[in-house]
């Protein structure tokens, strides 16, 4: 996700975390929108390390406007930071910090999976191709021996 892509869905899902709080509702109960602000918040701050790297076009200017973009991000993380333990104590910001961590192991355990499914489909394509070539080989001989 492009940072200016990841920027506006970060802006989206921190407004109806605040408008969740706001109505009462507790931090369990708005996973979906943390766990959505928190993949555009990492979405943008590894925009803004690859746009630093990359060689083609502007650098500065790419960088300048992602690093706009970060310094945005890291704003709202402390306004909600600072929201939150406001009025839910420091436990209400480490209830978000908990939530964090699943979602982010939930998330490596899923890309885990799917790459442990990628290879074994993989393997599966070599063996079936194996077996095919053996058998056409098979058919080859036998058709050039009794030919």
């Amino acid at each position: 996700m492009d940072p200016f892509t990841a920027i506006a869905a970060a802006t989206t899902a921190y407004n109806a975390i605040k408008k969740g709080f706001a109505a009462g509702r507790e931090v369990e109960q708005m996973a979906g929108d943390l766990g959505r602000w928190m993949n555009s918040l990492n979405a943008i701050k590894e925009g803004h390390s690859k746009a630093k790297s990359r060689r083609i076009g502007s650098i500065e200017e790419e960088a300048l406007e992602t690093y706009a973009i970060k310094k945005k991000a890291e704003a709202m993380e402390n306004e909600l930071r600072n929201f939150i333990i406001s009025n839910y104590g420091m436990a209400g910001w480490q209830d978000i910090i908990r939530i964090q961590a699943k979602l982010r192991k939930e998330r490596q355990a899923e890309e885990q999976r799917k790459k442990e499914e990628l290879e074994e489909f993989i393997v599966w394509c070599m063996v079936m191709a194996l077996v095919l070539t053996a058998l056409v080989l098979g058919v080859w001989v036998f058709i050039t021996i009794d030919g």
